[in-house]
Parts: C-alpha cells; sequence; structure tokens
C-alpha cells in the first residue's frame, strides 16, 4: 500500500473531500475552517493535486469542483503508523491502553475489538 503523509491542514481538507464527495474551494473553507483565507484554502487544495491526493472537474464559470483520488483508509494506515510509532513507541497496547482509558467504548465496539483480537491471533 502507497504511503500517504497528510500534514494536520491537509487531513481536514482531505476529510472534508472524503465527507462531501466533491466541494469547491469555498466549500472547503465553509466546512474546515470560515475563518481560513479562500488563499490558504486553494494553496493547500492545490497541494494535495500535486502530491497525485485530489483531482478536480471545471465547474461553473472558472471554478474548479475537487474529489478525493485517494481512500480514507490509505491517509489512515500511514497517520496511524506514525503515531503508533512517535507516541506510543510502536506498542500497540499502549495505544488501545489509551484509547480505552480515554474515549467511552460501547459494549458493542468492545465485543467487535475481542473478535478482531481474535480472529488476527488465528492468523498468526
Amino acid at each position: 500500500m502507497t504511503e500517504h503523509r497528510l500534514t494536520a491542514r491537509e487531513l481536514d481538507i482531505m476529510s472534508a473531500l472524503w465527507e462531501l464527495g466533491e466541494a469547491t474551494v469555498n466549500e472547503l473553507r465553509d466546512r474546515v475552517d470560515p475563518q481560513l483565507a479562500y488563499t490558504t484554502v486553494s494553496s493547500v487544495v492545490r497541494l494535495l493535486e500535486l502530491k497525485g491526493y485530489v483531482s478536480h472537474k471545471q465547474g461553473e464559470g472558472k471554478t474548479h469542483v475537487y474529489y478525493p483520488v485517494i481512500a480514507p483508509e490509505s491517509a489512515g494506515s500511514s497517520a496511524l503508523g506514525r503515531v503508533l510509532d512517535k507516541i506510543y513507541g510502536g506498542s500497540p497496547v499502549k495505544l488501545l491502553a489509551h484509547l480505552l482509558e480515554d474515549r467511552k467504548v460501547s459494549e458493542e465496539e468492545l465485543a467487535r475489538m475481542r473478535g478482531l483480537l481474535k480472529s488476527s491471533r488465528k492468523k498468526r
């Protein structure tokens, strides 16, 4: 799998695109942070396009409509790997412990996690 490294701002914009499906720079700015300058959002979107993470089609007039080219999972895998390595010293146990201590996890989610752990153990 190709590693997609996104800055925090790039991730904000990609998240909005994944949620919306496609959007103009103005729509992205409104979704991410209406206080951002149009030029800031436009610059980040152009960088994402240069990296091959988004593409565009012609909208009305001179407006471009942007859409994601990469799936959220490909960026998520890379980001999670960096968090795991840099914050939790590569330990999935420490990451899981933090997650369980920091978030309310439903019984249904806990059961799903147990199932994933069991199936992972069987694959080894």
